[in-house]
């Protein structure tokens, strides 16, 4: 049973975790743009609005959130341990997320997911995050929702 014990800021040396990922063909194909990592860590890490936290079951890393704050939305993308999907950890690490103290203050909470993302969506759903809109943007991406 998926079961999220911590979530710690994530550090350069997790990026080797991220790269094992990645060589999985969904991941890579809908995160592209984080490619490539070291450039990508780089950039979140010096932005002061944007968190990366990694989510442990014990010892193993089962996911990734990448939390982007603005003035009036916060965005957030996740990424399951390719391992692991499939068997509420996405779900989990959301849960868990939103309900910690250190965001209780986010009034808006957003995701932009590829509208043929159906697991991805499914989980977003799950935790509470609803459809602003039917209809995908431009990019093919659909947004969801989850006000406090």
């Amino acid at each position: 049973m998926a079961s999220i014990d911590r979530f710690q800021v994530m550090q350069e040396p997790e990026l080797k975790i991220l790269e094992h990922w990645f060589e999985n063909e969904d991941t890579r194909r809908r995160m592209e743009g984080m490619l490539p990592l070291d450039e990508w860590y780089a950039r979140v890490n010096k932005d002061k609005h944007d968190t990366v936290i990694m989510a442990y079951d014990g010892q193993l890393p089962a996911g990734m959130a990448v939390i982007e704050f603005g003035e009036k939305r916060t965005y957030i993308g996740l990424i399951v341990n390719p391992l692991y999907r499939l068997k509420g950890y996405g779900k989990q690490i959301l849960q868990k997320l939103l309900n910690d103290p250190e965001f209780k203050s986010v009034r808006e909470w957003v995701a932009c997911i590829e509208e043929d993302n159906r697991i991805s969506l499914a989980c977003f759903q799950a935790a509470g995050f609803t459809l602003e809109d039917t209809e995908p943007d431009e990019d093919g991406f659909l947004t969801l929702i989850l006000r406090n």
